[in-house]
């Protein structure tokens, strides 16, 4: 292997490391953050050059391949469940399952979440805490919910107990992707769907969506202490590619000054 080709290894190698630092730092920096999906980051070996009796003595029978280094693939998301913090809010609600909350950015686009921590805003809406209008099929507008207390089954079916009286008001629609690789991180926690993916919806069957649990929210699914081993090891890795693009620099001006 030459020196501009172990440069390059090693510069493949530097890039893929610092990737790795800043998915797994982001990892660390949210795992607090009710719903968050921990992102990962899988590596391939670049394509390999092969090397013929032209470039070094070879045997008759041998196959040689250099590598040109390694990369980092675009990052996926570990849609894994997470473990439940039980909350005082009636409006904080965790899926049991596959299944997403709808919600609507500024756009009036559907995004994605599984983030649960809702409330009522000054008009009565249910909204995120980003003030994002939650997806529901209502049987009595908001502005006409009866004061009291909301009650919200495993469905997602919405009522407000109002001393004797129970009224259903809605039900909460979750969504499921057809295939979760479809999703784009649209920051803040949310998904957006790729063009062309099918997205089903909980109007039918919503026990294939999961279930809701009420006075709950789904804590990150991040696991600190793996986080935490895998950032040592991907700086000590991005130090030893450092240091041998240290190391092939001050070889390569021995060679320089060899040639003046």
């Amino acid at each position: 292997m030459n020196l501009n080709s172990l440069l390059h290894v090693s510069r493949s190698g530097v890039n893929g490391m610092q990737k790795k630092m800043d998915v797994t730092s982001n990892n660390i920096a949210n795992v607090n953050t009710t719903g968050y999906k921990e992102k990962q980051v899988s590596f391939r070996e670049l394509l390999n050059n092969p090397t013929t009796n032209n470039d070094a003595p070879l045997a008759a029978n041998a196959q040689v391949a250099l590598s040109r280094g390694t990369g980092a693939d675009e990052q996926s998301v570990n849609f894994s469940q997470g473990s439940y913090l039980q909350t005082n809010s009636p409006y904080d609600f965790a899926i049991q399952g596959a299944g997403f909350f709808g919600v609507r950015d500024a756009d009036n686009q559907l995004v994605l979440t599984r983030d649960g921590n809702f409330g009522r805003d000054e008009v009565g809406r249910l909204v995120n805490n980003r003030g994002q209008a939650v997806e529901m099929n209502l049987t009595v507008p908001y502005q006409e919910w009866p004061t009291g207390t909301p009650v919200v089954d495993t469905y997602g079916n919405v009522s407000i107990v109002d001393g004797g009286t129970t009224t259903n008001v809605g039900r909460l629609v979750m969504y499921l992707p057809e295939n979760n690789e479809n999703l784009i991180a649209d920051g803040n926690n949310q998904y957006r769907v790729a063009a062309g993916t099918n997205l089903a919806t909980s109007d039918a069957n919503p026990e294939l969506f999961g279930d809701i649990a009420q006075n709950r929210l789904e804590n990150s699914n991040v696991n600190l202490a793996q986080s935490m081993t895998d950032m040592i090891a991907t700086q000590r890795a991005y130090s030893l590619n450092i240091r041998v693009l240290q190391s092939t620099d001050e070889m390569l001006s021995v060679v320089n000054r060899f040639t003046e």
